[in-house]
């Protein structure tokens, strides 16, 4: 508020200065003196450095540039191709979304499922002892690095990303989040204090995963994240392939925090029925039924108690609950059919006289130990199942280090050097590239599609406005070269391309090509006043220069404060800044050289003959009517000038002008608004538009006051510059 005040009230003066001039008072003699001594001189020494810099090296450069039409074009595509390999170096890297300062950081702790929250709490008040100790290091006693810690165990976190995280809640998941000050009020990067952080922090044995990182905002998804496909039967190649493609990403430097969504889970008892007791009528239904009542109990009575109801449950005692060996002396309860089928069985089995089994009585309900019905395995399940088209997956993610490494060129190099081996190795796999990979490729796509309808749109709207198929092609040209200025800007900023370094690209050719339709038409224009095309160009050039330049000046000066800001707010919108400030910069300087050459390399092609440009006018630059042509030809005679005749409106009819008259430009019909603007702007207040007939009526002016006198070299048209 206190720039922005300042600044609105000196806006606000300067352009109400041209009012408060015509105030007759001392307020209105003292602005009068200050405009008078102040904005004026200031005015003329811009004029004067401005004309001075225009005829003392643009047109020299101009000139040089029109006689060596094909080495101005070739070094100008030299330096396209030079930026461009120059981002496939590692000066300069592409980045999907950059790792922006922002003020709040956090780590996270996962032990097995099952651990005890005393464990997990101790490891986060270690982890929050760590940030205490690097802060220390960093801050003073009037700002503190450090404004608050938040502690928690027993549910997860997404460090402020979204993807899978594999994990439900529960003790052995512990999240410490630490909110420090803004970037402007310290002197170290976020991601700099979490590798301190990681550093200080030190091995938790027995974890599973330990994740440090800044929850910034942006899209989800980890810098390197693919997961992997299987069939359920083939889920041992599953975790082997897994297994590998981790330890691959370890070989990468400046990549870390690599882990996986098949989080293990408890140790558990699986009991599986054995053939013999399927075939007495035993199913796995009877076998957890009979395990869940031995330790949880089995209701057998309710009893009354008062309003309520209180169930009564029967259960193994405690000592026989507490040992894993007791498990096996479960006792299932067979049904009295069941038993007598059984003891036959076990008769037959010990060669007994067939008398004797058949003479073996039905008993009552009998019981038998639960290893003699069933087969018990000790092992580890998973916490959580994943599926994806009905096979089974697993996602891989990990985080890479800018400083260090690219994630773009780590997955490039997997993707042409690790998986085609292990898609070899491991046939029923199948790969699916996730996170800021598959965000990356479809934000391109849908560029290139935007893009390219932008273009088709411009094209139709140049065809119409030049009549022309190929000066519309010339226009659109440029906009290659605005990523020159683009990538020295990220070079000089020291900045990586991002998706919004590309937004600021297709930003920056609707800028470049108004510059272009404006230096073009004025060319078409003096070409159709019969002026030589070296000399229409030239002519061109130094006309145009100034509000091509002021176009360009005024939007990089807007560009500036988004350009040094260090908010939070306005990181993500810094590389697109870049691309349009730099850019533009750089392809204002290039554009007012190409487009003359490139003029002139297409009337070449066109025409062939330069001379014929000023009788014989071609498509594309623009058919001149019958009257007009009669115009331009009394334009270089200098004596006549064409006067509609009000009784006939076909017919024109040359007069004679008196002495004291100087002879006007024709204005093409065709022109825009605010071409004729500009051009009214250039000459005076004696020049107006034709009608709708296309006529050019008489009219008397007066002789324009130069402040800059025109090199002896360049043609007058009808007397004046």
């Amino acid at each position: 508020i206190a720039v922005a005040l300042p600044m609105s009230a000196a806006v606000f003066v300067l352009a109400m200065l041209p009012h408060l001039l015509h105030w007759t008072g001392p307020l209105g003699r003292l602005l009068g003196w200050i405009h008078t001594r102040v904005f004026d001189r200031i005015n003329a020494a811009a004029t004067f450095a401005l004309n001075a810099f225009v005829h003392g090296i643009y047109l020299p450069m101009l000139r040089w540039s029109l006689r060596n039409a094909p080495i101005t074009l070739a070094a100008a595509t030299a330096i396209l191709l030079w930026s461009i390999g120059l981002c496939m170096t590692d000066r300069i890297k592409f980045v999907y979304m950059p790792k922006m300062d922002g003020n709040t950081i956090m780590a996270s702790i996962t032990y097995p499922d099952g651990t005890p929250a005393s464990v997990t709490e101790a490891a986060t008040r270690r982890i929050e002892e760590a940030i205490y100790k690097v802060a220390r290091k960093h801050e003073s006693p009037e700002q503190p690095l450090v404004e608050l810690v938040h502690r928690t165990v027993g549910q997860p976190s997404t460090l402020g990303r979204v993807g899978p995280t594999g994990t439900a809640e529960g003790s052995h998941l512990g999240t410490v989040g630490v909110e420090i000050v803004a970037a402007e009020k310290r002197d170290i990067r976020s991601i700099e204090i979490v590798n301190e952080w990681r550093a200080a922090a030190g091995n938790f044995p027995g974890a599973e995963n330990v994740e440090f990182a800044t929850a910034g905002g942006g899209p989800g998804g980890s810098p390197i994240e693919f997961r992997l496909l299987a069939r359920p039967r083939d889920m041992n190649q599953l975790e082997r392939a897994i297994e590998e493609c981790k330890e691959e990403l370890k070989r990468h430097p400046g990549v870390f925090d690599i882990k996986d969504d098949s989080q293990p889970g408890k140790w558990e008892f699986q009991v599986t029925v054995k053939e013999d007791a399927k075939s007495l009528g035993l199913s796995a239904a009877d076998l957890a039924e009979t395990v869940r009542a031995a330790y949880y109990g089995e209701e057998v009575m309710r009893l009354q108690r008062g309003r309520h109801e209180v169930k009564l449950m029967v259960r193994y005692p405690r000592e026989q609950r507490r040992s894993l060996a007791d498990f096996e002396n479960i006792r299932v309860r067979m049904q009295p059919s069941m038993s007598s089928i059984l003891g036959r069985a076990s008769a037959v089995a010990t060669r007994s006289s067939a008398a004797t089994v058949d003479s073996t009585p039905l008993v009552g309900a009998a019981e038998r130990p639960l290893t003699e019905l069933a087969d018990i395995r000790v092992e580890r399940g998973y916490s959580a199942i994943n599926r994806l088209d009905q096979l089974r997956s697993i996602t891989v993610t990990a985080d890479v280090n800018e400083d260090v490494g690219n994630a773009q060129e780590i997955v490039n190099a997997m993707k042409a050097d690790f998986f085609p081996g292990l898609m070899h190795k491991y046939p029923g796999l199948r790969l699916n590239w996730e996170g800021q990979q598959e965000q990356t490729r479809e934000s391109i796509a849908g560029l290139k599609i935007g893009m390219a309808l932008a273009l088709v749109a411009m094209f139709a709207l140049l065809t119409l406005e030049f009549r022309s198929y190929a000066q519309p092609i010339m226009i659109l040209l440029i906009i290659p070269f605005g990523a020159i200025g683009a990538v020295i800007g990220h070079l000089i900023m020291g900045l990586d391309i991002t998706m919004f370094s590309l937004f600021g690209l297709v930003a920056l050719s609707g800028v470049v090509i108004n510059d272009s339709i404006v230096l073009i038409d004025f060319m078409n224009h003096r070409v159709r006043a019969g002026i030589p095309l070296h000399e229409a160009l030239l002519d061109a050039g130094r006309r145009r220069f100034r509000p091509v330049l002021l176009t360009s000046v005024t939007t990089i000066a807007g560009l500036l404060p988004i350009l040094f800001e260090r908010s939070f707010q306005a990181q993500v919108l810094i590389p697109m800044a870049t691309s349009m400030a730099f850019g533009l910069m750089f392809t204002t300087a290039l554009m007012l050289i190409l487009v003359p050459t490139m003029y002139l390399v297409y009337v070449r092609i066109a025409v062939g003959d330069e001379s014929r440009m000023v009788t014989e006018p071609e498509p594309g630059i623009g058919q001149l009517s019958t009257e007009f042509a009669a115009n331009a030809e009394l334009a270089k005679i200098g004596q006549l000038a064409a006067v509609s005749d009000p009784k006939s409106p076909t017919e024109t009819v040359r007069q004679p002008l008196p002495a004291d008259t100087v002879l006007l430009e024709p204005i093409d019909t065709a022109l825009s608004a605010s071409s004729m603007s500009s051009e009214r702007n250039d000459k005076g207040d004696g020049e107006e538009p034709s009608d709708q007939a296309g006529r050019v009526e008489r009219q008397t002016a007066r002789p324009r006051q130069q402040s800059w006198p025109p090199p002896s070299h360049l043609p007058r048209t009808g007397g004046q510059d």
